[in-house]
């Protein structure tokens, strides 16, 4: 099949470990401020698995820890804080350059603000990419066809002249369906879940990066070791 090849990755909970680094941040922060176990189990739960916004997450946690700064204060040292909790994933950034020397373009298609960036830095992952497509900086979030268009014009090329294109992603509205309204395959990082019946289902569903990239770089006719 003639065309340019494009594989879109997810940055949390596919490229990186969101859920261990955020866990990882509120003990941290907990610890600075003599609080307990309960802090972080009440950190976790507001979370909600990375969904929630920062604002929904530190309203009532001030509220409820009695936190003294005020929210937007608490937000603007989480966005400096939590990136350091990222933990380095040398093998995730070696498949990803093996997969661009076999010919794929590789954009990052994530939603989320500027500090994404810095989760890459700390990942080193930084310069692993044809294209950086963050919601926040482009006015445009996933399931949105139009983050799809922008990586693949950023690649230099476009959605409609793809040979092989897939998106690899943990959500199922966001990656899975995004992926399939932007004509791309998708592949689905399931983290122990079962796939919501109600959504077209992904194409193929991995445990992982490493599970992913081996795949592509198979259908790539890569090399998935080194």
């Amino acid at each position: 099949m003639g065309g340019a090849r494009l594989a879109c990755f997810d940055l949390d909970n596919t490229l990186i470990d969101r859920g261990a680094a955020y866990l990882s941040w509120a003990r941290e922060f907990a610890g600075r401020r003599g609080l307990d176990q309960a802090a972080v189990e009440l950190l976790v739960e507001l979370d909600r698995d990375g969904f929630a916004t920062r604002a929904e997450v530190f309203g009532p946690a001030r509220a409820r820890l009695g936190l003294a700064e005020g929210v937007e204060e608490l937000v603007a040292a989480y966005r400096i804080d939590y990136p350091r909790h990222v933990a380095p994933v040398p093998e995730v950034a070696s498949g990803l350059a093996r997969l661009r020397e076999a010919g794929v373009r590789v954009a990052l298609v994530t939603n989320g603000p500027p500090s994404q960036c810095d989760k890459l830095v700390r990942a080193g992952l930084e310069g692993c990419f044809d294209a950086v497509c963050i919601s926040e900086l482009l006015g445009v979030a996933k399931p949105d066809r139009a983050i799809f268009a922008a990586a693949a014009e950023r690649c230099g090329t476009a959605l409609s002249k793809l040979g092989r294109g897939w998106m690899v992603g943990d959500q199922p509205e966001a990656d899975v369906a995004g992926g399939h309204g932007a004509g791309l395959e998708t592949l689905w990082v399931r983290r122990g879940r079962r796939f919501p019946g109600h959504l077209p289902a992904p194409d193929r569903e991995v445990d992982g990066a490493l599970e992913a990239l081996a795949y592509l770089l198979d259908e790539a006719g890569g090399v998935a070791g080194g």
